[in-house]
């Protein structure tokens, strides 16, 4: 009996959801600036891993305002190319993207051009569900700091539309 339950709770759940277009889809596509500080933002913690806090900006000069963090870690995963493998969140604090976050998770350096890609694999707030891409190049460096502008291209279901269950206990878990 409680198995009925379920599947009718379900049924009505998928039906609402195909009937109310719960899950439209949204577009972001925005050029931000992540500033890598090597003395400021970020900290070794070992051979080849660096724990980082790097500042995005919304403009590539000093005066820009700062509308967040990328928070996570990089790790010097091939010393031959140079290339490291960098997983963080942008924790968006300004801006209109405020209390969002991506998930995103890629590869830079030891590309000649300085330019490269990275994934964009989640998102919380305004952003989530997000799954896209970033592109970047790196427009400024020098001994203490790099630059990447970032092109930033998501898809994501805003928060206003993803549906809650408010609670419900539908069997599913205990």
């Amino acid at each position: 009996m409680a198995s009925y339950y379920a599947i009718v709770v379900l049924s009505l759940l998928v039906f609402s959801i195909s009937a109310g277009h719960a899950l439209d889809e949204q577009e972001l596509k925005t050029t931000l600036y992540i500033k890598q500080n090597y003395a400021q933002d970020q900290r070794v913690v070992g051979t080849d891993t660096v724990v980082i806090n790097w500042v995005i900006k919304d403009g590539p000069d000093a005066a820009a305002n700062t509308i967040g963090h990328a928070e996570g870690l990089t790790t010097h995963a091939n010393l031959a190319t140079n290339f490291w493998v960098t997983i963080f969140d942008m924790v968006f604090e300004g801006g209109s993207l405020a209390g969002s976050t991506l998930k995103v998770m890629g590869l830079h350096g030891g590309m000649s051009t300085g330019q490269g890609q990275w994934s964009v694999m989640g998102g919380t707030g305004e952003l989530t569900m997000a799954r896209g891409i970033i592109n970047y190049k790196i427009t400024q460096e020098d001994g203490t700091s790099r630059t990447f502008e970032i092109s930033i291209c998501v898809f994501y279901t805003s928060k206003s539309t993803v549906p809650l269950l408010g609670g419900i206990n539908i069997g599913l878990f205990p």
